[in-house]
This record gives C-alpha cells, sequence and structure tokens, in this order.
C-alpha cells in the first residue's frame, strides 16, 4: 500500500514518481514531502534520492502551482511545472515536471481549436 504523508521519505515517493514520469513519456519528473527531500527521474531512472528542489519547496510552501525557470541546480534555465499534493487543505509534498515543450501544447490547442476538445479540457486552458 502506498501512503503518502509530510515525513514521506524518497523511497515511498518513487512509485508515484515513477508513473507520472511514465506517463509523461519520461520528461524529468522530482517529487518530495514537505519534511523530507525526495527523488528525481531522468530517462526511465532514479537518478537522486536526495533532492530537495527549491521550486518543489516554493509549491510546498504556498500551495500553489508554480511555473518558473530555475536559475540554479539541474534544471537550472528550463521551465518547470510544479504542484502542490494535498490531503484535504494541508500540504504535504509537491511533484513537477520539467516543461522542455516551454508551452508548445498551449500553443497547438490555441492553433488546433477542435470543437470536439471542449468537454475535456478546462475553461482556462482552452477557453471558448
Amino acid at each position: 500500500m502506498i501512503v503518502l504523508s509530510e515525513n514521506s521519505e524518497a523511497k515511498d515517493l518513487i512509485p508515484i514518481a515513477k508513473s507520472v514520469h511514465f506517463l509523461v513519456n519520461k520528461l524529468p519528473v522530482a517529487m518530495r514531502s514537505k519534511n523530507k527531500p525526495g527523488v528525481r527521474l531522468e530517462k526511465g531512472e532514479v537518478v537522486d534520492t536526495n533532492y530537495d528542489g527549491y521550486v518543489l519547496k516554493i509549491a510546498i510552501e504556498t500551495g500553489d502551482i508554480v511555473k518558473a525557470t530555475p536559475i540554479v541546480g539541474p534544471y537550472a534555465g528550463l521551465p518547470v511545472i510544479v504542484t502542490p499534493i494535498k490531503e484535504d487543505d494541508k500540504v504535504i509534498g509537491a511533484i513537477g515536471v520539467v516543461d522542455i515543450t516551454a508551452g508548445i501544447f498551449e500553443d497547438i490547442l490555441a492553433i488546433a481549436r477542435r470543437p470536439e476538445l471542449y468537454k475535456f479540457l478546462p475553461d482556462d486552458v482552452f477557453p471558448r
């Protein structure tokens, strides 16, 4: 059984981080709990099990989705998207992905404007 908490260790996060990593076609993924360092995955492998991730920390502190370009660390200069992991209203961790597409999917959606996509996407992603 997978149980996440604000004190989950890197080894506890690996199954979820790995699932997300493969879900996004092996884009780099990082995940941590609120109180303990986490993991980084790249190219299908766990590459770090003691990862702090300052953008992950910002998402944990603010409780908000963060889109940023780090200036230090392994992903310096690359855009990332990080979302807090919440249990009820309490933030217990964060998970993020390196956005190597740099927003290309938003551009594709804007160009495509396929009406059949309306029912699958929120209004802020695909305004009518």
